[in-house]
């Protein structure tokens, strides 16, 4: 279900994602935003300007969809997904933070700067933090491959203590200057 007017560009590359997705060709999916994030002008001339960092564009039970456009300078807390996510940047930089299980928290194990175009894949175990160091917000599309929106899923400090579940507005109360 579109939860905002995306434009048909956008809403072909979502029925294909779905398609794909339900004959169980991830390599489609990965050279479909691969192609997009190539050349996202279509889809970037038909979706309105939003004025927030993430905009939930689409949800069932096969896909979810946001647009997301990281604040400079702003890291975001490590959560998890619980299913696959593949972050589509095209524009600008997008750092992931990759963490490791210590305990009931998490710790950094890794830093990796993305710059667009890129396609990220992140399997279900995933534990990540985004941030971008950009003069500008970046801009991507995320998806994710079942409906996030009702996955039970975990948030930590940006410290990576106090597991939790998953609530957007903690996510967002918890995200730092670096």
């Amino acid at each position: 279900m579109y939860k905002v007017d995306v434009g048909v560009p956008l809403r072909q590359l979502v029925s294909d994602i779905i398609e794909c997705r339900k004959n169980g060709d991830m390599q489609g999916i990965l050279n479909l935003l691969d192609q997009m994030t190539q050349d996202p002008g279509a889809i970037m001339d038909a979706m309105p300007n939003f004025d927030t960092d993430e905009v939930l564009l689409y949800v069932d039970d096969d896909v979810t969809v946001y647009y997301v456009a990281t604040t400079p300078n702003i890291q975001y807390p490590p959560h998890e997904h619980g299913m696959i996510a593949i972050s589509a940047l095209y524009k600008g930089t997008e750092t992931h933070i990759f963490y490791d299980p210590d305990g009931e928290n998490v710790k950094e194990r890794s830093r990796v700067t993305f710059e667009a175009p890129a396609v990220i894949d992140m399997d279900i175990d995933c534990m990540h933090a985004i941030c971008t160091g950009d003069d500008e917000p970046n801009q991507s599309l995320h998806f994710y491959l079942g409906d996030l929106e009702t996955q039970r899923r975990r948030l930590w400090n940006i410290d990576g203590s106090d597991p939790r579940q998953y609530v957007h507005q903690d996510y967002l109360d918890s995200a730092k200057e670096f």
